[in-house]
């Protein structure tokens, strides 16, 4: 696999007077061609600053920002506005022009750019039709939903043939249906145009819905980085693993509430074929062990199923530590939050 973006200590200072506020803080990151990378971050984390610096809308007050293999921060005005037609960029906000219909801002690149009228017509009505908006040509702004005004958005950033897609919050402002049909739309133009997708966002939902790897992002820095299943089901960091509770259910709420267990508090993340396997009915009739089944979940990462379940096994010591040797020899992620002492 090519790296097509490379970062390499990355930082960016806001002077503010008093104070300066270090938004970047010394960023290694590498993207791969072809990819969908995700960057997750709380708000004020400095992941939009981040992405806003691969294609120098914002200056980085040090570090590279290598586009194949070209360092955009040593670029001219007029080498930087000729890489940046290789990169689209869709903002949570659409950005559109109120006072232009649909088809006018889909047109308005191409018409910067000096392109011939015949070639903006074709190009458009292309366009339009990639995001299934062929019908709302003549519409304008005001007369669209958010997810339609996204998907101008999403059909404008693509005017000039770019091969890089950069999505700053894109979905944050729509509800979650509209978000699964802009997700899915952005997969498919990554397929059909061979596109390399960079997005931004909170949820840990969206990371896990089209992503292929993941960095999270905190004050400024990357605290982890990797495949999104690994990070999902087995997150190393803080920050990462509050990320996969808020999809998850919060193990943490039971404790919190006074539950007491009567055994061993745990928690199993499962990938892949051992979803479907019988594991709490193994642990009952194989090991006699009581298994009180707390939470369950069930869902997808790119189309692999995961689930976590969180349990309360009680029963002989003797037979509670059996089923756990078992189920550390499954292909599976076992978590011990409270221990009691089981009868």
């Amino acid at each position: 696999m090519t790296h097509l973006i490379e970062i390499k200590g990355l930082t960016k200072t806001f002077n503010t007077g008093a104070d300066n506020v270090e938004a970047l803080r010394g960023i290694d990151l590498t993207i791969d061609e072809g990819e969908i990378f995700g960057v997750i971050g709380l708000s004020g984390a400095g992941k939009s600053t981040f992405i806003r610096c691969l294609n120098r809308l914002e200056t980085p007050s040090s570090g590279q920002v290598l586009v194949a293999g070209r360092d955009l921060t040593t670029l001219s005005r007029a080498e930087l506005l000729e890489a940046r037609r290789s990169m689209g960029m869709i903002f949570q906000s659409f950005n559109l022009l109120s006072s232009r219909n649909v088809w006018a801002n889909v047109a308005f690149p191409l018409q910067m750019d000096g392109r011939p009228k015949a070639f903006i017509r074709q190009r458009v009505a292309e366009l339009l039709e990639m995001v299934g908006l062929t019908d709302k040509a003549k519409a304008y702004p005001s007369q669209l939903s958010g997810g339609q005004k996204q998907r101008v958005g999403i059909a404008r950033s693509l005017a000039n043939s770019p091969t890089i897609l950069l999505c700053d919050e894109a979905t944050s402002s729509l509800d979650p249906q509209t978000t699964s049909s802009i997700l899915s739309l952005i997969e498919d133009l990554k397929e059909r145009l061979s596109l390399t997708v960079v997005l931004i966002t909170h949820e840990m939902k969206v990371i896990t819905e089209i992503c292929d790897r993941v960095a999270v992002m905190e004050n400024g820095q990357i605290v982890e980085t990797g495949r999104v299943i690994d990070v999902f089901t087995s997150p190393k960091h803080p920050t990462s693993k509050s990320f996969v509770e808020v999809v998850l259910s919060n193990t943490d709420h039971f404790l919190e509430k006074g539950y007491q267990p009567k055994g061993l508090l745990v928690r199993i993340g499962y990938i892949g074929p051992t979803v479907i396997e019988p594991l709490v009915y193994t642990l009952i009739k194989k090991f006699n062990v009581e298994t009180n089944i707390l939470q369950a979940h069930i869902d997808h990462i790119k189309g692999t199923p995961y689930g976590t379940l969180l349990l309360d096994l009680s029963g002989q010591k003797s037979s509670v530590d059996n089923a756990l040797d078992y189920l550390r020899n499954c292909e599976v992620n076992l978590e011990v939050f409270n221990v009691a002492n089981p009868r």
